[in-house]
């Protein structure tokens, strides 16, 4: 629930020395409750008191929320309410609402193990490195804008789709605003780390959130193989005052196409309207995020995202490689593959990555790119060879012959005389 100054006068109820929020309907259930809240100036945090409610009606006492979190005027804080329901109240001392620029606040069941921590001590814990092909790209690291030391272990290293977000804060200062997201999420919410692989700041730069190799929480449902990308401010129609400009720059969408163009390529992820989705257009969603004048310009990302990349503009095709016959291939992820195996989507042909298929049926397939799979092919299998021809068992092309699905060298004897010979490798033979 968000509401600025003005929302909070004349939204929330009048209560002696205190402005009561509506009721927050959680139906998954209530026990904690936590806010973020940026000042119009520097200041300390205005008193907040939160309380669980069951069926509509108060089962609880108002609790005092703690700061765990404060910059100059920007503060997270939490409380633990001592009791469990379906709905939550929020208030604030009505005197302090005029220098409220805008307060954020929800309740929810906080994820298992999550307790209320003042985190200053972790600052200087080794934290997750920024992964070696994104060094270099001019991404602010995590170490960089101050984040605490993850708590995350999920992994969910194949990615196969991208969310767009925007934070709902202030754009200003980002690296500020990195480091009140963070403390939001994993003090209010209780998750393991920010919720975002990458934030976006209005002034052209990419943040690192959570490491790309983990499970994002960013997408109710949807986070598996989804990588989370927030635009750091507010862009939709309404509930944006005083929050900076309600319509992304130039200079954030042109570098969020180059962060997606770097990694659909790194992850094989084909860039279009149905893999780059805004928050609220996947399945299940019921949210405004990530407001209308972003979402209205998912379509440039998109554009960006299929011809740029951070290293530089339009990449240079990958030439095609001259097949070396059985060689196996070497994932991403780390992962072996002999030849003709197969991972999710690519199939290992005579070393070099195709679509599945591409050259026959997969002799085996691992799906996790991490440990990879051998096995031999069946006897008299044919073979394809990297420039598209089908061979038959025992066929050949200029150098080489089709052994049992496998390809020999012909100057070693191979498997015998050839049934037929094709030298182009482009239209095969006998198959």
């Amino acid at each position: 629930m968000t509401a600025s100054s003005e929302e909070l006068l004349e939204g929330w109820a009048r209560e002696g020395e205190w402005l009561v929020s509506p009721v927050l309907e959680v139906p998954d259930g209530v026990s904690r409750a936590g806010a973020v809240v940026g000042l119009t100036s520097p200041g300390e945090i205005p008193a907040m008191e939160a309380r669980v409610l069951s069926a509509g009606d108060p089962t609880g006492h108002w609790t005092a929320l703690g700061a765990t979190w404060s910059e100059e005027d920007q503060h997270v804080a939490v409380a633990d309410l001592g009791a469990i329901g379906d709905g939550a109240q929020l208030r604030i001392r009505a005197d302090a609402v005029e220098i409220v620029q805008l307060l954020r606040w929800t309740a929810t069941i906080p994820d298992v193990g999550a307790e209320i921590e003042t985190p200053e001590d972790d600052l200087g814990v080794a934290r997750e490195a920024l992964r070696t092909e994104l060094h270099g790209l001019g991404i602010v690291t995590r170490e960089s804008w101050g984040a605490r030391a993850t708590r995350c272990t999920d992994g969910d290293a194949r990615k196969t789709r991208f969310a767009v977000h925007h934070t709902v804060t202030s754009s200003t200062d980002p690296a500020r605003q990195m480091r009140g997201i963070q403390h939001f999420h994993m003090d209010t919410r209780g998750w393991c780390d920010v919720g975002y692989h990458f934030l976006v700041g209005q002034d052209g730069r990419i943040y690192e959130g959570r490491p790309l190799q983990l499970l994002g929480a960013h997408v109710g449902g949807n986070n598996s193989g989804n990588i989370g990308i927030s635009f750091i401010g507010c862009f939709h129609t309404s509930g944006c005052g005083g929050l900076g400009a309600s319509r992304p720059s130039d200079a954030s969408i042109q570098i969020a196409g180059r962060l997606v163009g770097t990694l659909s390529r790194l992850h094989g992820i084909t860039v279009d309207s149905a893999r780059v989705r805004g928050h609220r257009d996947h399945s299940g969603q019921s949210t405004t995020c990530p407001g209308d004048h972003l979402r209205e310009r998912l379509s440039e990302i998109i554009s960006v995202g299929r011809t740029q990349t951070l290293s530089g503009g339009t990449p240079t095709p990958t030439p095609t490689p001259t097949p070396t016959p059985g060689a196996s291939c070497r994932h991403t992820f780390g992962g072996s593959y002999t030849n003709a195996a197969c991972s999710a989507s690519y199939q290992c042909c005579d070393g070099t990555w195709r679509t599945r298929g591409a050259c026959g049926a997969c002799t085996c397939v691992e799906t996790s790119g991490e440990t990879g799979c051998s096995a031999g092919p069946p006897a008299g299998a044919s073979c394809t060879h990297s420039f598209g021809g089908r061979y038959a068992n025992t066929a050949c092309s200029s150098a080489y012959q089709c052994c049992d699905g496998t390809w020999r060298a012909r100057s070693s004897g191979g498997c015998g005389t050839c049934l037929c010979t094709e030298a182009s490798g482009s239209t095969g033979c006998g198959a």
